[in-house]
């Protein structure tokens, strides 16, 4: 059960996620976004599980991320500073629901070397710079991947 801090109903904790569903509901997303878990293999019949993320004999598992968070885009932003944590081209996930997802969930971390995580959206693949959470949601910083290789 997720800790939430004092003074937010918990009623108001249970319906985030039909809050967060209206995006979807009415047609106001950007753009979808989707998981994708990337594994690797040594062979090419992709049963013997590598050990890192080596080669071409890979597979890639795409799932959609429901409800399709708010998205802030940097593309061409002026007031980006240099050497900042946020880059031109940067996207910022807003609104991911803690009730739907916890942090390991969504950070693009994994314990297994074969294994690598990513975010597509559009059809652009993103790594994980940063995750912050809020009261009842996570907000996710991606960054193009300059690897666009799709298995």
């Amino acid at each position: 059960m997720n800790q939430y801090p004092s003074g937010i109903d918990a009623a108001m904790i249970e319906g985030i996620d039909a809050i967060l569903a209206i995006r979807d509901a009415v047609g106001a997303i950007i753009k979808p976004v989707y998981f994708v878990t990337r594994t690797f293999y040594r062979d090419k019949e992709m049963q013997e599980p590598a050990k890192g993320p080596e080669g071409s004999n890979a597979t890639d598992l795409v799932v959609q991320l429901l409800p399709t968070p708010g998205m802030k885009q940097f593309n061409q932003d002026i007031r980006l500073r240099e050497g900042g944590s946020i880059k031109a081209g940067d996207i910022i996930l807003k609104g991911i629901s803690k009730n739907l997802f916890k942090e390991q969930d969504i950070d693009g971390s994994t314990s297994a070397k074969n294994i690598q995580k990513f975010y597509l959206i559009g059809d652009k693949l993103y790594q994980v710079i940063n995750v912050t959470a809020r009261h009842v949601t996570f907000n996710v910083q991606v960054r193009e991947l300059t690897n666009q290789t799709r298995y």
